[in-house]
């Protein structure tokens, strides 16, 4: 009997195999093309959204008038919660500032902060929002957006703009806790010169020695002088 199956025999096991699993290969096989093709068109799709997006940002800074404030709808409606949208608020909210429109610039800045855009650029946002807060007087409602702040980049100088708040309100204690930790968030070598005169201005007084508990020592004889000393 021969150790080897026959032709039939084995083309007859290739067919019962094939029956039970040929479905689930052909399935598997459409899939991963299928995912082939659409990772490959989606990549190539946000490729281009990108450089769409980036494209229309060019156009918006270099526009004026009422051609930027179309550019700047198109911005906010087709590329909402990009960089890109980020970016034009900020400069919306700048140019709203150098009109005395302060208003309109803590609604773009909060846009920023609403959107789905990057936590840096977020975080951004709120430190300016927050100065806006602090020169309307608003303290309160400074330290509320400045407690969002999170990323390390930024923690260092929403800590330094919350020294600033409790220093205005007479709060040394507080402004001083606050600078030391924006001390820490930036570093130690870091060059902040200013901050360190904040720090040093905050400080609480030295505390006087304690007072000896023991004997009182006798007083030295005072030297005598040297005209005592010549007689």
């Amino acid at each position: 009997m021969s150790d080897y199956l026959s032709d039939e025999e084995q083309l007859d096991r290739l067919k019962t195999w094939w029956s039970q699993n040929g479905t689930g290969l052909l399935a598997g096989l459409a899939l991963a093309v299928a995912g082939l093709v659409g990772w490959r068109w989606y990549d190539h799709s946000t490729t281009e959204a990108q450089h769409a997006a980036s494209d229309l940002y060019e156009s918006f800074l270099a526009a004026e008038g009422e051609g930027r404030m179309a550019l700047a709808e198109q911005l906010d409606e087709n590329i909402e919660g990009s960089a890109y949208q980020a970016f034009a608020l900020l400069h919306r909210a700048r140019e709203a500032v150098e009109t005395d429109n302060v208003e309109a610039a803590s609604a773009y800045l909060q846009s920023v902060i609403d959107a789905g855009t990057p936590d840096s650029l977020k975080d951004l946002a709120r430190l300016r929002l927050a100065r806006l807060h602090q020169q309307g007087g608003d303290s309160a409602a400074a330290l509320a957006v400045l407690a969002g702040v999170r990323g390390s980049g930024y923690r260092g100088l929403a800590q330094e703009l919350k020294g600033d708040i409790h220093a205005e309100q007479g709060e040394k204690s507080l402004a001083h806790e606050a600078y030391r930790s924006a001390r820490q968030e930036m570093g130690e070598g870091s060059n902040r010169p200013i901050l360190d005169i904040k720090i040093n201005d905050t400080a609480p007084p030295d505390t006087p020695a304690p007072e000896a508990t023991g004997p009182e020592p006798e007083p030295e004889p005072e030297p005598e002088s040297s005209e005592a000393l010549q007689e």
